[in-house]
């Protein structure tokens, strides 16, 4: 009941498997990159519509490993530097971005929501058809703008 009634809003990216094999031949271990350029391009849209002068973007990533969160600490760096393919680095510098990386077992919320909401998206990712209980539950929270869904960002 709280992640259908709760009040928030779902951006999420998802690589599907099979597709980006067929396209660039195996999988990278650029994905996570890829994912968090896209995220925070769909945040930065949602953001854009929030009439508040004074709007952050603070991203907390589950931590992987020292070497992994490094890695895609340096990608962060380079975003907030040359932007992304969608938004450039003057438009993501007026959000501040910031980004920090959290222990499971630090228990935050909203890590907890991620992982709850993770891997109902993937499979919904992996078979769009097959039905996904998990993935209703909170489908309507995902982010839509003028009727197009930007909150799940599916790859290729």
């Amino acid at each position: 009941r709280c992640i259908s009634d709760g009040k928030y809003t779902v951006i999420t990216s998802a690589i599907n498997k099979n597709d980006y094999i067929k396209k660039f031949g195996r999988i990278s271990n650029n994905v996570y990159e890829l994912c968090l350029s896209f995220i925070i391009e769909r945040s930065v849209f949602f953001l854009d519509d929030i009439p508040d002068p004074n709007k952050t973007l603070d991203i907390i990533i589950e931590k992987r490993g020292a070497k992994e969160d490094k890695a895609l600490e340096g990608h962060f760096q380079r975003l907030c530097a040359r932007g992304t393919g969608f938004v450039k680095a003057e438009r993501l510098k007026q959000y501040m971005l910031t980004i920090n990386f959290r222990s499971k077992k630090q228990n935050i919320n909203g890590l907890q929501l991620s992982d709850l909401i993770a891997y109902p998206s993937f499979k919904y990712v992996m078979e769009p058809k097959r039905a996904n209980p998990s993935f209703n539950v909170f489908e309507s929270k995902i982010y839509t703008k003028n009727g197009k869904t930007y909150g799940l960002k599916i790859y290729p």
